[in-house]
């Protein structure tokens, strides 16, 4: 953050050369969780935003674009006819993915777990972003505030029929979410027709992530999809995912206006 007489600014600082700023109206918590620096803080233009460690997670105005990438994605790829559906989310710790899942497919779902290792992250969103955490009492959901690394490791085989990833850049303790190590515990724990899908960085400048990603699940799984979608507080604003499984059933890309969610943002203007 930088300020500047009376303004406040935030700017993320991206691999040295470029940056996102914003002008903070108002900062609603700053504070050092066990794993990362929780900021979340008020824009005029892009509502309520948060930042971890530095990085822009979300926003009000373009949290759905990332969360409609993954769920949408990863559901298109399920069989329709198939119900009783078991779910894992890994990290997801503002609780769009759940609260997509619930939302939109909550008839085809027995249970949905989720692994996310910061219990800050979780108690931030759920006291400023109420939108997002919604889901997050659902009776569905079995919650999990731990490493998902670990976890994963003691997972029965043939378990999940659909794994999101939702995680931060894989640094730090997120680091292991691209290996392929993870990615073969992660095949062990899908059932036969199960379907992968993660975050996989910004095509334009987080190719080596991008590149390492798709080696890596090509190395364990039979078919590797990446698609991409818009999020505005993310660099280059295009975004990738990528789907892994025995078969990708459809490629097909998910239609922009999906994302530009005009009614939405009508909505959300009108009630600011």
């Amino acid at each position: 953050m930088s300020a500047d007489n009376t303004d406040l600014w935030f700017q993320e600082i991206h691999q040295g050369v470029q940056s996102i700023g914003m002008k903070v109206s108002k900062v609603h918590l700053k504070k050092q969780s066990k794993y990362q620096e929780i900021f979340i803080f008020e824009n005029d233009n892009y509502g309520t935003v948060m930042a971890l460690d530095g990085a822009l997670m979300l926003s009000d105005i373009d949290e759905h674009m990332y969360h409609h990438a993954l769920t949408k994605y990863g559901m298109q790829n399920i069989d329709e006819a198939a119900h009783d559906l078991n779910i894992l989310v890994i990290g997801g710790g503002d609780g769009g993915i759940v609260r997509d899942l619930f939302t939109k497919y909550d008839s085809r779902i027995s249970k949905v777990t989720m692994v996310e290792i910061d219990e800050e992250v979780i108690n931030a969103s759920k006291e400023f972003f109420p939108q997002i955490s919604i889901a997050l009492n659902n009776p569905k959901l079995d919650l999990r505030c731990e490493d998902a690394l670990k976890f994963i490791d003691n997972c029965a085989e043939n378990t999940y029929d659909l794994i999101l990833c939702d995680s931060t850049d894989p640094e730090g303790f997120a680091a292991g979410l691209i290996e392929e190590d993870f990615y073969k515990k992660i095949k062990r724990t899908l059932k036969e027709h199960g379907v992968f899908c993660a975050q996989s960085g910004s095509p334009f400048f987080q190719r080596s992530e991008l590149k390492k990603t798709r080696e890596n699940l090509a190395k364990v799984f039979n078919d590797v999809h990446s698609y991409y979608a818009p999020m505005l507080v993310y660099p280059g604003t295009i975004w990738s995912y990528t789907a892994a499984a025995k078969e990708i059933k459809t490629r097909e890309n998910i239609d922009i206006g999906d994302f530009i969610n005009l009614d939405n943002l009508l909505m959300k203007s009108e009630l600011s």
